[in-house]
């Protein structure tokens, strides 16, 4: 069994529930999970909330966002919502992000009626069992004890389908997998599942661009930071079973590098697609 002690869980499902503050208007409060800035996928996971508690009877199918600004983890984040159309199966939403009165990010979302229509999908790529596979979790928190930066919680388990981790296997490789799942049974609310889902979705995916040139974690030289951000939801899931990230960089130039996430159930299902472009430069360190 693994040690409770590498999750935060309920901590992040109430970071994801925002406060109303007024019509339209949240507030949310940010955390430090390790970097200096506030976490792409917080602010993700709060954004999706903030939109989806003001549209009835409809699911999102996509969001698309832009990370503008680094965030302060020490400080709340104001969202607003703008109810830019309903339709008779479609709803649009726009969020704008807020700290200290400057905007930081924006995101626009689509919702959806519930209907049945034409069903394919891109095969679920040949994988391994994740009950066979050891966590990451265990060994991020190994290296930690020998580094002066503590062990930070995470909300879900991590196994990488390769040697090495999430943010350091697969070296020379334009892809890898990684099986992700919650330790908790989570409420029977979508919206649960999907905030939780665009939190965790940032993990990792864009370091998907540094594999093929053997660039990892702690580099000194590296600089990185998210652009932009998109996930579509095809298909119902639970964060609390297991999920495949099979991801992939198809392109990296011009000092940014682009990652997908095609995401699979257990049962091979395609439930979502996440596309991620993000800062990825390499200074040369000062003598």
């Amino acid at each position: 069994m693994l040690d409770t002690t590498l999750f935060n869980t309920e901590e992040i499902l109430r970071l994801l529930a925002l406060e109303q503050t007024g019509e339209d208007r949240f507030r949310g409060q940010s955390h430090f999970m390790g970097s200096p800035n506030v976490f792409g996928g917080q602010v993700l996971g709060q954004s999706l909330h903030a939109a989806s508690v003001t549209v009835e009877g409809r699911r999102p199918h996509s969001l698309h966002s832009l990370f503008i600004l680094p965030g302060n983890h020490r400080l709340p984040i104001d969202y607003e919502v703008e109810r830019v159309r309903d339709g008779g199966t479609f709803s649009t939403r726009r969020v704008v992000a807020i700290q200290e009165g400057r905007r930081i990010f924006v995101m626009s979302a689509s919702f959806q009626t519930e209907e049945e229509g034409l069903s394919h999908q891109k095969a679920a790529p040949a994988h391994a069992d994740p009950e066979q596979l050891k966590s990451n979790l265990q060994t991020w928190k190994e290296r930690a004890a020998n580094t002066s930066r503590p062990y930070q919680p995470v909300p879900v388990d991590f196994r990488a389908d390769h040697a090495g981790d999430i943010f350091g296997g697969n070296q020379g490789a334009t892809t890898k997998q990684v099986w992700t799942k919650s330790p908790i049974a989570l409420p029977d609310q979508p919206l649960t599942h999907e905030a939780l889902f665009a939190y965790v979705s940032d993990y990792g995916l864009l370091w998907t661009s540094l594999q093929p040139h053997g660039v990892m974690m702690g580099d000194k030289r590296l600089q990185i930071a998210s652009l932009d951000h998109t996930i579509w939801f095809h298909r119902p899931f639970r964060m609390d079973e297991w999920l495949l990230f099979a991801m992939e960089s198809p392109n990296a130039s011009g000092g940014r590098g682009l990652c997908m996430a095609y995401v699979y159930n257990r049962g091979g299902d395609l439930v979502a697609t996440v596309a991620q472009e993000g800062l990825i430069r390499l200074r040369e360190k000062k003598e």
